[in-house]
């Protein structure tokens, strides 16, 4: 049971309008399993709004708009014990003598670490009975190095190196992939474009399939520190074009900020009931805050992500 639901986890990872000819030809899904609440709860349309450390994951050119460091955790609950982690440290590379003011001309870096993991899958062996044999699990990890650097006040660019490693049982794959992203930052107008997962294959045990390399292109508008609407368009190797929408309205409570947030997302419209919805908050207080999204799955069951962020 428990490895069927992994595999429809992936599945809706994968594009919502893929063709059978399409879907299921690439490895390493879990790549496509976009991090942080925030994000999530606003459909994942995050690559042009990119200002905090998931930038590593949504524009790497985001990394270069950052003023001071930052570390951000995120814990995903997805049904059947399916669990998905992420965390990221972003660290402005400022002058000494001028220190979290501005982004400077030598950029910023960030480390990430992803991993998608289950345990307990029942072992049945080559003859189908009625009693496992035994148990195991099989876990996906991926450890990314991202840097971002302004070409001009409103002009970024960036990249970010990927080392994955997948173990399901005692077998092992690998690969590395590159991201690379542009992000350009007007008064109220932010544009970006790049690619995720370009790289070698995956090798597992004796075969290989592409990475899911995933060209990229979002908007977003701020009416005012308040309110926030993005847009982001998505054309993935294995599939079709995918459409995400999200909008979020945060407002200040004497030292402590509430954010709504809600979005659309195409890539999981397939699943029944609610699929493609996203809803989500947060509450921030100084340098930490506190985001949570739901993202439903159908009849597959829903997910819960929860994320923490410090700035110092």
């Amino acid at each position: 049971m428990r490895a069927a639901a992994l595999a429809a986890l992936l599945a809706c990872a994968s594009p919502a309008w893929a063709g059978k000819s399409d879907a299921g030809t690439t490895g390493a899904q879990f790549l496509k399993i976009a991090p942080g609440a925030r994000p999530a709860a606003m459909g994942e349309a995050f690559s042009a709004v990119a200002d905090d450390a998931h930038a590593v994951y949504y524009d790497p050119a985001g990394l270069a708009r950052l003023s001071r460091p930052e570390a951000t955790g995120m814990h995903d609950s997805h049904f059947q014990g399916i669990r998905y982690e992420f965390a990221a440290f972003a660290l402005p590379l400022a002058d000494r003598k001028d220190p979290f003011v501005k982004p400077t001309s030598r950029g910023a870096l960030a480390f990430a670490i992803y991993n998608l993991s289950i345990s307990g899958l029942e072992r049945r062996g080559v003859n189908e009975t009625d009693a496992p044999t035994d148990t195991f699990g099989a876990s996906d990890f991926a450890y990314s190095l991202g840097y971002g650097i302004g070409l001009s006040s409103r002009a970024s660019v960036g990249a970010a190196f990927k080392l994955i490693d997948q173990n399901l049982d005692n077998a092992k794959g690998s690969a590395a992939a590159l991201d690379l992203g542009g992000l350009w930052t007007g008064n109220k107008l932010r544009l970006a474009a790049g690619a995720r997962n370009l790289g070698s294959s995956v090798k597992f045990r004796g075969s290989s399939d592409p990475l899911p390399r995933t060209l990229y292109a979002g908007a977003a508008w701020a009416f005012d520190e308040r309110r926030l609407v993005s847009l982001d368009v998505r054309a993935p190797r294995d599939g079709a074009l995918e459409l995400s929408g999200g909008a979020e309205y945060c407002r200040p409570f004497d030292s402590v900020t509430g954010c709504l947030r809600g979005g659309l997302n195409t890539a999981t419209m397939e699943a029944a009931g609610l699929g493609g919805l996203s809803l989500g908050g947060g509450v921030g207080m100084g340098t930490l805050r506190f985001d949570l999204a739901w993202v439903p799955y159908g009849d597959l069951g829903s997910t819960f992500r929860y994320s923490l962020r410090v700035r110092f």
